[in-house]
């Protein structure tokens, strides 16, 4: 079965988890009335919406305010939760269901509210690194995250017996509180991007919590009283899917479902319960990122509907059953049109005209404003969705930048080379290169021009480590006057390495040591440059340490950092000698000098041939088959005796060659990319050995990464 969808309105620009359904009560389950829809925009105004007769009737409507951020839902514990609260700069303000405003708090918080959670007299918020529990508006415990928070929430109060924060955090892990103090930290696969109890209530004992990964994966966490946690069920889905914004349990039918939004425009329905995977049910794909849903019967009492919210503000419903082919059928044979369609399009044509109108009379008080007067023309400022992360499993960057209008074109510049990949199924776009001058210190000149109606874009990417640079994007929407945005996004030298576990108990062969008369927040600063995934600024702490895993790789490098005192350890050479380099760059900018101490151990260069090898072989061997796979179908063979000609081998081979163009495709340019990283360690194990290259030998090195054979004896071509 499939979704069906229906446009209610278009509204301001909708952040995440700003819209929601609210309760039906008991009074208008007796009438037999649909539920209403709440939603804040950027804009600052809170519209509540309730469909009837097919038609949008506003029930209340505010003046614009601040930017809304989060939309929450409460009451008192064992009631009914109608109450309306909306986050708003660093205040808090209340609404019944009717309009009337009962709570206007300031919170007092130094960063603008990011999230927020209610839950009877408990009221939860945080910014980016700031999280404040109140209670009754008494600020009761405060608490300074040193990674960027993306959610918050709480386990089930009554359940629980108490209140106990839960915050998702950018290190990939979440952190239990009690207090102002972190009880306990429980590392994921994925950066968790969005929390949501389970089935609303936190399942049978209220310790169940919904996390949303930034890998499209979904996680059932339990969670004990103690604090103590353990992963129930992980729901995989491929990374192309997109990072989960948006969660939400709806039960119809008797059973209950999971609802899940993505950044890629997706919407998944699955089939929920507690101690066993989901299944998916419906799926839905929009154009835009989903920023909010929920479940509720909103046209019709008793009718299931998803109602869901993109970035744009495209407020718009999903049923299960299409409720309008009966009725377009008889419209189609008959040719006829009822009378209440009839005024439905009079009243549209009327709009719209009035719209064109209005749009005219002002064009023409613009140009007499700017071109036959000294005025200046003001160029609109335009709110951009932008987000640049790193796809672990296809060892890929994705760039994705959406807009309120229509995108005209995105021209991207770039001063180190960076690949860029066709997107699969995005065809809105013409792309167009341009020419480098060295001169102009440009490795990356493009231009995407977008058709009509495109207002997000993706791309993939990727570069080769040790490269770094800034890239640009201009952004320019299609409206008068014409202007541009730009937005910019640092290429750091190890950009395949991320955030892992500290709690690692391999110690790599291979460290430097750095120390010297610098702070604390230069070395935070020098390290922040070339690892990605450091948070803004370093913590209240003496001594830091993180942990970092390479995707391409899989070596672990452990860096610890103090005031004048920086420690490295990890098995890959090459990094050792990209930091040794930007380091150096860094402390000589500001006229720091370093003592710097360096070892290299053959039994880091031997795990690092070793992974590069075993990962090497697979690709050449993939290579090499799709190419004999498309030699034997240019055979002119007979039909008849196509089967009979090959081999069981070459017959099995091909019906394998979907799978090996998927597993290509997944990991494009592997190959070249491995046998970049074998050429740049021969580079970095002479330079840091303080060895000469023999005449030709890197040559014959990369000859010898063309084939599988000659694989085995590159250990013999570095001089130990």
């Amino acid at each position: 079965m499939e979704l069906y969808r229906v446009d209610y309105t278009l509204l301001g620009m909708v952040s995440s988890n700003c819209m929601k359904v609210l309760p039906i009560s008991q009074s208008d389950e007796a009438e037999k009335k649909t539920q209403k829809i709440i939603v804040g925009d950027q804009e600052g105004i809170v519209q509540m919406f309730q469909i009837r007769k097919g038609k949008i009737n506003m029930l209340f409507k505010t003046l614009p305010l601040e930017k809304i951020t989060e939309v929450c839902l409460g009451g008192a514990l064992g009631t009914v939760q109608d109450k309306i609260f909306l986050s708003m700069g660093t205040s808090v303000r209340g609404y019944t269901k009717k309009g009337r405003m009962f709570l206007s708090f300031d919170t007092g918080l130094l960063e603008s509210i990011k999230c927020m959670y209610v839950t009877g007299n408990e009221l939860l918020v945080s910014g980016k690194h700031i999280f404040s529990h109140f209670n009754d508006c008494k600020d009761i415990s405060t608490y300074l995250c040193p990674e960027l928070i993306n959610s918050i929430i709480t386990l089930d109060v009554i359940k629980m017996q108490g209140i106990m924060p839960i915050l998702a955090c950018a290190d990939l892990c979440i952190r239990i509180l009690e207090g102002s103090t972190v009880k306990e930290t429980f590392y994921l696969s994925s950066e968790p991007t969005s929390l949501h109890l389970m089935k609303n209530n936190g399942g049978s004992y209220g310790n169940e919590v919904l996390v949303g990964l930034q890998n499209g994966h979904i996680v059932l966490l339990k969670i004990e009283k103690n604090a103590s946690t353990s992963i129930l069920w992980e729901l995989v889905t491929q990374s192309k899917q997109g990072a989960i914004t948006c969660i939400d349990c709806y039960e119809f039918n008797g059973e209950d479902h999971l609802l899940i939004g993505r950044q890629s425009g997706s919407v998944e329905v699955y089939s929920l319960e507690s101690h066993s995977v989901p299944i998916e049910k419906y799926k839905y794909s929009c154009s835009e990122s989903i920023t909010s849903i929920q479940g509720g019967a909103i046209r019709s009492f008793g009718i299931p509907e998803i109602v869901v919210t993109t970035f744009t503000g495209w407020l718009f419903g999903l049923t299960f059953v299409d409720q309008h082919i009966d009725k377009e059928i008889v419209l189609e044979s008959s040719n006829i049109i009822l009378n209440d369609e009839k005024q439905k399009i009079l009243d549209i044509r009327t709009e719209v005209s009035d719209l064109e109108r209005q749009v005219a009379i002002e064009r023409n008080k613009y140009l007499e404003f700017t071109q036959k007067s000294s005025r200046p023309s003001v160029l609109p400022y335009l709110a951009i969705k932008n987000s640049m992360f790193l796809d672990s499993e296809n060892l890929i960057y994705h760039l994705i930048i959406e807009l309120e209008a229509t995108i005209d074109n995105i021209l991207l510049q770039c001063n180190c080379l960076i690949n860029l990949i066709d997107v699969e199924n995005n065809n809105n776009a013409v792309v167009s290169k341009s020419k480098c001058k060295e001169e102009d210190n440009n490795k990356l000149l493009i231009t995407y021009r977008c058709q009509l109606n495109t207002t997000k874009l993706e791309l993939k990417m990727w570069s080769h480590e040790g490269d770094h640079g800034m890239l640009t994007l201009y952004i320019t929407p299609l409206l008068q006057p014409k202007c541009c945005q730009v937005c910019k996004f640092p290429i750091k030298p190890l950009l395949y390495h991320q955030r892992t576990k500290k709690n690692i108990v391999y110690q790599p062969q291979s460290f430097m040591t750095l120390s010297g008369g610098f702070s604390l927040s230069e070395a935070h600063l020098w390290i922040s440059n070339c690892l990605p995934g450091f948070p803004e600024k370093p913590a209240s702490q003496e001594n830091l340490e993180y942990s970092f895993e390479s995707i391409i790789l899989d070596t672990v490098l452990l860096c610890a950092y103090s005031r004048g005192s920086i420690n490295i350890k990890t098995d890959n050479i090459t990094a050792i000698s990209i930091l040794k380099d930007n380091f150096s760059r860094d402390a000589t900018r500001k006229n720091i000098k370093l003592d710097m101490t360096y070892e290299i151990s053959e039994g880091s260069l031997m795990l690092m041939i070793d992974a590069i090898v075993s990962k090497l072989k697979t690709d050449i061997k993939n290579d090499k088959t799709l190419k004999l796979i498309n030699a034997i179908k240019q055979l002119s063979v007979n039909p008849n005796t196509n089967g009979e000609s090959l081999t069981k081998e070459y017959l099995l081979m091909i019906s394998n060659e979907d799978k090996l163009k998927q597993e290509v495709f997944h990991r494009p340019s592997r190959m070249q990319r491995l046998q970049a990283i074998m050429l740049a360690l021969f580079d970095d194990w002479h330079k840091l050995k303080g060895l000469n290259v023999k005449p030709n030998s890197r040559e014959d090195l990369q000859e010898a990464l063309q084939t599988s054979n000659t694989l085995d004896s590159l250990i013999s071509m570095f001089e130990l």
